[in-house]
């Protein structure tokens, strides 16, 4: 089953490059907005990465939201947690069942910018939210850094999570979902700068554009060698 995810995870490479260069380009777009408001945003990425340089990566915290995403995830999957332990710098669940949804999430599913988004949009049913804007833009980027951060690092020192599936597939797998889900926090917390429809229209095009430019390539070269 290995071998199968293998080749599956080779054949996806080219759309996996198409979605890097169309987010590449959205980024890059959104960073060269002169739009003061999103000043804040940018000052919480750069004073977390300032944090964990100066200071220490809080592990302990980055691992209670890893296991909090497996067991959240499962429960959406209809398993039952069994066990939830947490400590310093590693924890485990127990679930009743398992899958590549589950399994992976950590690594693609932001948990605390979404818990951090979730709680400013519902202080809006109570409270008028517009004044604490600038800190809810600064919280985010910080969560932000934060998590993409420490799981890019969770990644490189090895992760028991990354082999069950293949670690090639896992880490083109991760990669997909991880483009799109901060194309999709990103227009949460920025609807009028990050247009999702634009995105993934533009991702369809190049990848049909770029898998029919593949194909072309290798009946042009196996015709040629037919010839000789």
């Amino acid at each position: 089953m290995n071998k199968l995810r293998f080749i599956i995870a080779v054949f996806l490479l080219p759309a996996l490059l198409v979605f890097v260069y169309n987010f590449c380009k959205l980024f890059f777009s959104f960073a060269g907005q002169t739009d003061t408001n999103v000043v804040p945003f940018w000052i919480g990425i750069a004073f977390y990465f300032l944090f964990q340089v100066i200071f220490f990566k809080p592990m302990s915290t980055y691992v209670f939201g890893h296991e909090l995403t497996h067991a959240l995830t499962g429960l959406l999957s209809g398993a039952q947690i069994k066990k939830f332990k947490v400590s310093a710098n590693k924890g485990s669940v127990t679930l009743t069942k398992d899958n590549i949804f589950i399994t992976l999430s950590p690594y693609f599913f932001p948990i605390y910018p979404i818990i951090i988004i979730l709680i400013y949009f519902c202080l809006g049913w109570f409270v008028d939210i517009t004044r604490l804007y600038s800190w809810f833009l600064f919280f985010a980027g910080v969560s932000l850094a934060f998590y993409y951060a420490l799981t890019f690092y969770a990644i490189k020192v090895g992760q028991e999570d990354m082999k069950i599936y293949g670690k090639f597939f896992s880490l083109v797998f991760v990669c997909f979902i991880n483009i799109i889900m901060v194309v999709l926090v990103l227009a949460w917390i920025f609807p009028n700068h990050i247009f999702v429809k634009d995105f993934f229209v533009n991702v369809f095009g190049d990848t049909i554009g770029f898998y029919k430019y593949i194909f072309m390539g290798v009946y042009k070269c196996l015709a040629f060698l037919k010839t000789k």
